[in-house]
This record gives C-alpha cells, sequence and structure tokens, in this order.
C-alpha cells in the first residue's frame, strides 16, 4: 500500500473527527470558563453545605459539549447528567469523567427535546436563542416546583430571573 495513501486517509480520518467535534445546530461549541462554571453552581446550590452545595441534586446540562460544567456540578456532590447531541463530545466526556473517577457525571448522546427532565433539581443551558426559547415552555411544563434554571448569554424570553450575576440567570418553576 502506498504511504501516501495511508497519510491522505489518516489526515481526511483527523479532519472529520475534527469537524464534528465542532458539529452542532443549538449551539457552537463555545466552553464556559472553569471559573464562573464554579461561581454559578455554587449560587445554585445549598447554602448550608458550602463545601458539597449539590449534595443530593439531580442536575441537568442541556448541550454538555466537552463535560465540564457535569464534571463540576459532579465534584461538587451532584448526580450530574450532561446530554450532548455529538458523539464525540459525548465519548470525551466520558472517558474524562472516567479518568477523574467522577462516578456521580454521567453523559448521554441524545436529542435535549425529546428526553424528560421531571426529576432535575438544576438545569443548566448555553445555547443559542433559538434552543433556548423552545426549552422555556418544555422545562416549565416539566421541572417539579423550587428547581432552578440557568441560562447563559441567552435568556428565557418570558420568565422572570430571580437573579443575574453577568451572562447568566437563575430562574426557579
Amino acid at each position: 500500500m502506498d504511504i501516501t495513501l495511508i497519510i491522505s486517509g489518516g489526515i481526511l480520518i483527523g479532519c472529520i473527527i475534527a469537524l464534528s467535534w465542532f458539529a452542532g445546530s443549538d449551539a457552537p461549541y463555545v466552553p464556559t470558563k472553569m471559573d464562573k462554571i464554579k461561581e454559578i453552581l455554587k449560587l445554585a446550590g445549598d447554602k448550608k453545605t458550602p463545601v458539597f452545595p449539590l449534595i443530593g441534586k439531580k442536575f441537568y446540562e442541556l448541550g454538555s459539549g466537552d463535560g465540564r460544567v457535569v464534571r463540576e456540578a459532579a465534584r461538587l456532590g451532584a448526580k450530574a447528567f450532561g446530554i450532548e447531541q455529538s458523539w464525540i463530545r459525548v465519548l470525551y466526556s466520558r472517558w474524562k469523567s472516567h479518568n477523574l473517577k467522577l462516578n456521580n457525571a454521567k453523559f448521554m448522546h441524545g436529542n435535549i427535546f425529546k428526553k424528560n427532565y421531571k426529576d432535575a433539581d438544576i438545569v443548566y443551558i448555553y445555547l443559542l436563542s433559538k434552543a433556548v426559547k423552545r426549552l422555556e415552555k418544555k422545562l416549565s411544563n416539566e421541572l417539579k416546583k423550587e428547581s432552578v434554571m440557568i441560562t447563559q448569554t441567552y435568556h428565557f424570553p418570558t420568565l422572570k430571573p430571580f437573579k443575574k450575576t453577568d451572562d447568566f440567570w437563575f430562574y426557579k418553576t
């Protein structure tokens, strides 16, 4: 077999993997900064347990990207779930969580609009405005009373936030 063909095939496969990392219709891949993640999760959590403010909470990130928000929620005590449409990001997130021994961080491939979130205590969303608007009604109908929803950059068009800090909006059902 010709070495040029092997190298070309490797480059093609690498390009496909790289492009699939950034693919997505509801939001481009833009990670949230770690210092902001820690801040917003502590704001959303229980003030009585400051070291593990999310202990006993079910946390969902809709469009979990590389899984950094889900992993931090798991570190803070939550049973944390990430739902992502890119298989490569799901596999990466699972691998990273496994290496960090975060057994309470789970990642699923799927359509965020077809899942049910009735057991969620906290839902985090960093998607484009069109997706956020679609999720407003769905989450308002599905979530239990006193669940917290956090949106980044784009906010729900009709719900009133109980808190806003930087680019983050906090809502309760």
